[in-house]
């Protein structure tokens, strides 16, 4: 099993050898090579996956436009929450930027270790928490901070693994084009 996933998992709930041993057995490990996708717009989303390496884009596509979400670094938790928790299809799309390692567990193993891990339902709800702290904090910045503020706290919180996201995607994702971020960047260097 993965440390940082163990460590992650761990920080939030402290399983026995034998739940742990439950725990990865429902676990898969997947890699995606760049461009292929976790999740496509119309597919049902029936996995939460957790980034060992590489990062992942989560973007919707408008009038053939990307319009990023998010991105998913090493040691981050994903999945379309939404569509996999009301159990409908995708909107959006999760994408591999680069080649990437992932763990992934399926609903159906999610339903079985509650039923059979009685505190396994706190990590459930950690990550469900996380994720709205994610979406607050995102929505905040959108409405409290401009472009250039959000461009270095993005920055700021991953400077190697942003060098490796193509600059429309990060324009895109902090809600501006591609001219505007050179702007920034040109203004700040």
């Amino acid at each position: 099993m993965n440390v940082n996933f163990k460590k992650a998992v761990s920080e939030v709930i402290d399983f026995n050898e034998a739940e742990w041993l439950l725990f990865s057995e429902s676990m898969i490990i997947k890699h995606y090579k760049k461009g292929e996708y976790f999740l496509e717009e119309g597919n049902l989303c029936n996995h939460v996956g957790f980034t060992i390496k590489g990062i992942l884009g989560y973007y919707y596509l408008i009038n053939g436009v990307e319009h990023m979400r998010g991105f998913y670094f090493p040691n981050d938790f994903f999945s379309n929450y939404k569509c996999f928790l009301l159990n409908n299809k995708s909107t959006a799309y999760i994408q591999a930027l680069e080649d990437c390692s992932v763990i992934l567990i399926h609903k159906d193993e999610i339903n079985m270790l509650n039923d059979k891990i009685p505190t396994f339902h706190k990590l459930s709800q950690n990550m469900l928490e996380k994720i709205y702290i994610s979406l607050s904090e995102k929505f905040e910045l959108f409405f409290l901070k401009t472009a250039e503020e959000r461009y270095f706290k993005l920055i700021s919180e991953r400077p190697k693994l942003i060098q490796k996201i193509p600059q429309y995607m990060i324009a895109s994702y902090l809600g501006i084009t591609p001219e505007g971020l050179s702007r920034i960047k040109k203004r700040t260097s």
